[in-house]
């Protein structure tokens, strides 16, 4: 048996430490300036590889990251780990049930988002070879240009819109959800180009029979592992040590699951990726388990990866400013054109399809990924290819800017404007969260004129698209109404806490109803925005649920001056608990 030597394994432990922690320190530095981690790991794999580190320190760069070397291989192999991994986690975050209950507003803008991005794709080069180097064929590459521009990063939007405080709105649930459809469709494409590639035949017949088989197999996986999930999990998460179990149960799936699809010839990534949507689909999964996995695999193998990609590809020799600025207002125009066909189709104001179109033009990892593998099955060479990194940088970067820019300005509405002594539930009896629905629809009822059973009914209907516990013991069910003039907002505290499926498992004390008129897409995204904003406070969250009755409630809603009001024996408690 073969080992590794001295030297080896003093290669790969130090490529392996600057890798991870350049790449962490860079991601907590982009976080800190509100962008996304993603950017700041790859710009940390550019500084590690050829493009600085290999032109300042070249003995340097050649000792650490040896090519060829058996050391390599071994990174290789952690980094291969990493997109699995990261495929796995971007298959959790997908939650098919939701779309297919929500209609046709998020299947119009989903088509419509794959279909015009791939069409722009597939023409870029045909009509305009000259600005590629490549040699895939004239089937392949102009498929893989359209699935490049097809897909989404659904993890960069779900971090614009918790950003942007619009994760649980209506709108932010529209444009997940059409994510989720682009992602889905993208990756069942590109999967099929792997498949041509392997086999070497691009005929019609051939292309429709492995997008034939690709399909069917998701079928298969997304309702028999689905089923199989539902079972499985509340047997381990009630026997086995919780997270652990859950954590090996997606991790042993996926891994098996990457192992089945490539053996019968459908890449890796697509059987991971199905993993992840199949379990991440059962209801039985709680949140939590899936923030768990997410930062396990975030902070260890996503930065590797991230990294990995600048280690090998030098800017300096493989920069094409012509074909990257092509891709990038393809990236950006394509979605834009998507979302306003798609939410015309479906009924929305063309001026508020803008920020649909600006969040799903981000492309983030998964277009690195998606690059990445091309590159590796020799679809794209190193031009294309790098054009394709600076393409998802710049839409990752700019997709959060453009939905600020083209949100409307509010209109002046305030959360303690909205919550009157009527709308006040001091101490909840309810001890679950339809319980808790229905008791703080009464209070709406008696508020509105509405009928509570009206009122429960929508607002349990949009609790089941998707659980609305924002996390840190705060809940927002919320519904749109008839029959109301203007947003309407009850509040009720739990003195045990209710569980509404949070994502740090926490139960919610503070539990907001809200109601908004169905034309009215605004009002709901600013009351939202304002509960987040204000509630992210300690203090203010601690003055509410401490508050003797609705008067003391009303005035901890005033961040300023809630220091003022705060009793002194809550502040010297605040201090020791730092």
């Amino acid at each position: 048996m073969s080992h590794f030597s001295s030297h080896e394994i003093t290669v790969i432990f130090t490529s392996l430490a600057l890798m991870l922690g350049t790449g962490k320190l860079f991601g907590e530095l982009f976080r800190r300036m509100r962008m996304p981690q993603v950017v700041g790991e790859i710009m940390a794999g550019f500084l590690l590889g050829p493009t600085v580190m290999g032109r300042l320190a070249p003995d340097f760069f050649a000792t650490v990251f040896p090519a060829g070397a058996r050391s390599t291989v071994a990174v290789e192999t952690l980094v291969l780990l990493g997109v699995v991994f990261l495929l796995l986690i971007a298959g959790l975050e997908v939650d098919l049930s939701s779309v297919i209950k929500q209609g046709r507003a998020v299947m119009w803008t989903g088509a419509f988002t794959v279909a015009i991005p791939f069409l722009l794709g597939t023409a870029l080069p045909i009509v305009m070879p000259g600005l590629f180097n490549d040699t895939a064929g004239p089937v392949v590459l102009p498929l893989f240009m359209g699935t490049a521009l097809a897909i989404t990063a659904l993890p960069v939007i779900v971090k614009i819109l918790l950003d942007l405080k619009l994760f649980h709105s209506d709108f932010g649930m529209l444009i997940l959800a059409s994510a989720m459809v682009n992602d889905f469709t993208g990756w069942l494409f590109f999967s099929v180009i792997i498949q041509i590639m392997q086999t070497g035949s691009a005929s019609a017949g051939s292309l429709l029979g492995t997008l034939l088989l690709t399909a069917g197999l998701a079928a298969i996986i997304l309702t028999g592992l689905r089923y199989l999930a539902n079972l499985s999990l509340p047997w381990i998460q009630s026997r086995m040590e919780w997270p652990g179990g859950v954590i090996v149960l997606i991790v042993t799936t996926g891994l098996l699951l990457a192992a089945l699809t490539e053996a019968i010839g459908i890449h890796a990534i697509f059987g991971a990726f199905l993993a992840g949507v199949a379990i991440g689909d059962s209801p039985r999964l709680r949140g939590h388990s899936r923030e768990i996995i997410h930062q396990f695999i975030s902070n260890i193998f996503a930065p590797l990866f991230f990294v990995s990609i600048g280690l090998d590809l030098d800017l300096g020799s493989h920069f094409s400013p012509v074909l990257t600025l092509t891709l990038t207002v393809l990236a950006f125009g394509g979605k834009m054109l998507g979302a306003l066909a798609g939410g015309i189709m479906s009924g929305m104001k063309p001026r508020d399809t803008l920020p649909v179109g600006s969040a799903m033009s981000a492309r983030g990892a998964m277009e690195v990924i998606i690059g990445s593998l091309a590159r590796q099955y020799g679809i794209i060479g190193d031009e294309t290819y790098a054009a394709i990194v600076i393409m998802a940088v710049l839409t990752t970067v700019g997709a959060g800017p453009l939905v600020r820019l083209f949100m409307k300005k509010e209109r002046g509405i305030t959360l303690s404007s909205l919550i009157d002594r009527p709308s006040f539930v001091s101490w909840m009896t309810a001890q679950s969260a339809d319980e808790c629905i229905a008791e703080l629809a009464h209070t709406a009822a008696a508020k509105t004129g509405l009928e509570a059973l009206d009122i429960t009914r929508l607002v349990m209907a949009r609790e089941a698209l998707m659980s609305t516990g924002l996390g840190e013991n705060v809940a927002v069910p919320h519904a749109r109404m008839e029959g109301i003039g203007g947003p309407v907002v009850v509040v009720g505290r739990s003195r045990e806490g209710i569980d509404f499926n949070a994502p740090d498992g926490l139960p919610a004390h503070l539990v907001f109803l809200i109601l908004t008129p169905p034309a009215d897409h605004d009002a709901q995204i600013q009351v939202l925005a304002q509960i987040s904003t204000i509630f992210s406070q300690e203090r203010v969250k601690r003055l509410a649920l401490q508050a003797k009755g609705y008067i003391e409630f009303s005035a901890a809603l005033h961040p300023a001056g809630a220091a003022d009001k705060e009793p002194k024996h809550a502040r010297g408690a605040t201090h020791e608990a730092r």
